[in-house]
């Protein structure tokens, strides 16, 4: 008698079956459904906070600067998107010096010093009743452009300067 005779064949174990994962597989999707849901959230308040700047810039971009009107466009843009991102400081009530005093403020310093006398003449050009020749538009287009990439939106230092110079 053969002892191998009585012996059954080798059987293969059932294969390991891909479903359903483990829990660190589980965990490790709802970790990267959850990252990508908020940075969509950060992306899209991102883009609705930019919105009123990128219109600004565009609105100022058409400006026709041979139009006698021009400087005055230039002034409502600014005043326009500045009461968007600063609800707090009455803007529309500001005018002249005091207006210019804020544009010049909530620029960063070195801005600032650079646009202060465009923004200065663009104030008399306001207020002085002149031909479209001896308005320098395009240098009052120029600063506006930059007060709008350079202080929009706010940072916390700005407003907390805006903040204490109102206090």
């Amino acid at each position: 008698m053969n002892p191998l005779q009585n012996l059954k064949d080798i059987h293969t174990p059932n294969p390991i079956e891909n479903w359903p994962p483990a829990y660190g597989w589980w965990l490790l999707s709802l970790l990267v459904i959850i990252t990508l849901s908020l940075l969509v959230i950060w992306i899209i308040k991102a883009r609705k906070k930019r919105l009123a700047k990128r219109q600004a810039l565009r609105a100022l971009a058409q400006v026709d600067t041979n139009s006698i009107q021009a400087v005055s466009y230039l002034n409502q843009t600014l005043k326009r998107v500045a009461i968007r991102y600063f609800p707090e400081q009455n803007i529309q009530q500001l005018f002249g010096q005091k207006w210019q005093d804020f544009l010049i403020t909530t620029l960063p310093d070195k801005k600032a010093r650079r646009l202060e006398d465009a923004f200065n003449g663009m104030q008399q050009a306001l207020y002085q009743q002149q031909s479209a020749d001896t308005v320098d538009v395009n240098k009052y287009q120029q600063a506006c452009e930059t007060w709008v990439k350079h202080a929009l939106p706010p940072r916390a230092s700005i407003l907390s300067k805006l903040e204490q110079n109102h206090a």
